[in-house]
């Protein structure tokens, strides 16, 4: 008996104890300045729930007010229930006179920006902007470019951010970092004027969504800077700790205080939020009379029943006074009665519902497939064109990839994420779900791409096996490609170190026969847009599979097409179609010459760690290649002397893959030509002891030159800037 008392005790004295740690004294001020002051944010040593909620309040820059702050940044609103703040970020800009930078550190708080109702947005005439972050483990990188208005004779429109003057790119993941920088682009246009006099400013900044509107007068002086005082809103989310509900349940912080209260994982980062239970209001990390409390239906106005209304906790319930002389059998009768009635109603109501929401789900999913081309498609295939090609549901997709588990995630990129899966069949599919298509005209010419690109047969290119139409964006499935990327292949745990050369240039050669049949052979001809390693994948026997056809585009007819964002990815973008915004062949070549690099030196792409100048490979290249110390960059596990003469042709050719003006660039059929003969070469059993015979089975050629021309500033700045990086996979 004293046993158990002792540990009835313990109990209660760890529950007191429990509810008792971390809460506010009643000292703490309740608001500062316009903000209300509400745990677990607190003003003072003792008020908030951990050091990551302290809050300041001090007096503004002209000393008439006082202001909530979080370090350095004013707090507008705090959105308890919610679990968000609105602070007020400074805006990054370059004038005549001088530039601000915008950068934001949340690492070690509760805080992440967030994705869903913030912009990244740049303002200017020529201007470019880029933002770099973190989330998680994570590095992200996105650009922004804006087009002058007198560009192909574009103007800038009043309350419209359309490219032109102004730029705006969605967040696709909450940051706890971000940096951004913010300058001036030289204007190829004859036309254009100087962007350096003082009549011009650029700015970038993550803004609100709702609390921005562009006005053409922001292009000209500093209207924009001083209309918003060097700052506009931002919204922030937070959550307490770093574990899921069920874990923090379990521990003696747990912050959901109130007895009516419950707990919700954070969809932004780890960590939960808490929420008053249905009938009561409140703040639900306090306890007792401060936390969740009961709502008084019946003091509302209007009451759910007047006269008869009374409350309860958490609810209420309806008293009719009326008609009591009913004796207890009739009673009985008509409550039987009025039950069997409701049910028989609810049943049919039930039914009618879902009847129609069937009906509803039918007519959207025929809207779809038709709005993505789905007739178009069935008509080809019907009349024995795309044969092999198959218009797969949505049911078998979900079926196929077991409702699209994470489990079954294969990679994310920019353009969606794609799963494994295995159909009815057995056969084992790759099957990529696309972010977005908000492009009218892509939509309409869907079924039409789908039709060319079902008909690509090369063994060397990613199979398209069919797709699924039924949905608000389009789902492809291509045949399952077991032995990962070519990225992986070269930068993995165990990297290609053991890879001998000749199995290097065989992938080298096999990817460069993909591009030349979707350049040369493809009816139209088919541009890829986005060539890199991690979009080369490897079967069973290591040959290459050109994939990813996202930002692919068929090859237009003249010279129309505009874009006002450039897609890629960062260190493998041609730097003229950054200029230009115009997507040809040559961009290819250029990015298979940054992929024939990682080939031959190991390394990647893009590297943040280091000098500056050695991030770019391209760029680490070039230089090595002008001083002609071209050894210096080639990876050591392929160097000899019976493979030197072979290693400065394949350099020779990814210099020429790589120069700036892509007229000086060689077809892809080309350099799948020269790589064939190179292979043959290093098959030729006589390689080293004659080298006039080498020269004749690669074919006549001027002396490779150890130098390159220089490379603009610019140019290096927007290929560390614009596009999505992803690391950590």
């Amino acid at each position: 008996m004293h046993l158990l008392l002792f540990f009835s005790f313990a109990i209660v004295l760890q529950s007191v104890v429990r509810g008792a740690s971390s809460l506010p004294h009643p000292g703490c001020p309740d608001k500062c300045g316009d903000v209300d002051i509400v745990y677990p944010f607190g003003i003072g040593p003792g008020c908030a729930m951990e050091e990551g909620f302290e809050l300041h309040c001090n007096k503004s820059q002209d000393g008439q007010r006082n202001v909530t702050y979080f370090s350095d940044l004013p707090v507008a609103d705090i959105f308890l229930l919610q679990g968000q703040v609105r602070m007020m970020s400074h805006i990054a800009s370059t004038c005549h006179n001088g530039s601000t930078s915008n950068l934001l550190d949340f690492r070690g708080t509760p805080f992440t920006v967030s994705e869903k109702d913030n912009m990244f947005t740049v303002i200017g005439v020529d201007a470019f902007a880029s933002m770099a972050g973190l989330r998680q483990s994570a590095i992200y990188v996105i650009g922004c470019l804006t087009q002058s208005s007198t560009y192909k004779n574009l103007t800038a429109q009043e309350g419209s951010c359309t490219g032109v003057g102004c730029c705006q790119v969605a967040l696709s993941s909450s940051l706890s970092y971000h940096n951004i920088s913010v300058g001036d682009v030289a204007a190829s246009d004859a036309n254009a004027s100087s962007m350096d006099d003082e009549r011009h400013c650029r700015h970038a900044m993550v803004v609100e969504a709702n609390k921005f509107m562009f006005h053409t007068e922001y292009l000209n002086a500093t209207t924009f800077w001083d209309e918003n005082k060097g700052e506009l809103p931002i919204i922030l989310n937070w959550a307490v700790g770093n574990e899921t509900c069920d874990v923090a349940k379990d521990t003696a912080s747990y912050a959901c205080r109130s007895n009516n209260s419950y707990c919700i994982n954070s969809t932004s980062r780890s960590g939960y939020l808490c929420n008053c239970s249905a009938g009561y209001q409140g703040n639900p990390y306090l306890p007792g009379a401060g936390g969740c409390q009961d709502i008084n239906e019946c003091a509302l106005s209007p009451p759910p029943c007047p006269g008869y209304c009374i409350n309860t906790q958490g609810s209420f319930f309806c008293q009719n006074t009326k008609n009591r002389s009913f004796s207890q059998s009739s009673t009985a009768i008509i409550s039987v009665g009025l039950s069997a009635t409701v049910v028989i109603l609810v049943i049919a109501i039930t039914c009618s519902y879902l009847i129609r929401e069937r009906r509803k789900l039918a007519n959207i999913k025929e809207k779809y497939f038709r709005q993505h081309g789905g007739l178009l498609l069935l008509e080809q295939i019907s009349s024995g064109q795309g044969t092999t090609f198959t218009i797969f549901t949505e049911a078998e997709l979900m079926e196929a990839t077991e409702q699209f588990d994470d489990r079954n995630v294969l990679g994310r990129g920019g353009h969606g994420t794609v799963y494994k899966g295995t159909l009815k069949n057995g056969t084992a599919v790759a099957i990529k779900r696309c972010i977005s298509m908000t492009d009218e005209q892509h939509r309409k010419e869907f079924g039409k791409e789908m039709l060319i690109l079902s008909q690509v047969n090369h063994k060397n290119i990613v199979k398209l096996l069919g797709c699924c139409l039924e949905v608000e964006v389009p789902m492809l499935v291509y045949e399952f490609i077991p032995n990962g990327t070519l990225f992986q292949f070269i930068h993995g745990i165990n990297g290609c170190h053991s890879t001998p050369f000749s199995t290097r240039l065989r992938i080298a050669h096999e990817s460069a026969l993909a591009l030349d049949y979707l350049h040369s052979c493809a009816s139209p001809p088919i541009l890829h847009g986005d060539v890199k390693s991690s979009n080369i994948l490897l079967d069973d026997n290591y040959s290459a599979k050109v994939s990813d056809f996202g930002a692919s585009i068929v090859a237009p007819t003249d010279e129309s097409q505009f874009v006002t964002l450039v897609q890629g990815t960062c260190g493998y973008l041609d730097p003229e179609y950054m200029q230009t915004c115009q997507l040809t062949d040559k961009s290819d070549v250029y990015s298979f010459g940054v992929v024939l690099l990682e080939l031959i030196t190991g390394k990647k792409a893009l590297s943040l760690d280091g000098p500056e100048s050695e991030r770019s490979l391209s760029m680490r290249f070039l230089c090595a290649l002008k001083v002609g110390r071209l050894m210096d960059v080639i990876d050591d596990h392929i160097k000899g002397e019976e493979n030197v003469g072979l290693l400065e042709e394949v350099a020779d050719l990814a210099r020429q893959c790589l120069e700036m003006a892509g007229e000086n660039r060689p077809a892809m059929r080309d350099v799948a030509e020269r790589l064939d003969r190179l292979r043959k070469v290093m098959q030729h059993p006589w390689m080293q002891r004659d080298p006039e015979e080498m020269e004749s089975l690669l074919g006549v050629r001027e002396p490779s030159v150890p130098g390159v021309e220089m490379i603009s500033t610019t140019f290096l700045t927007m290929e560390k800037s614009v596009g999505l990086l992803e690391f950590g996979r």
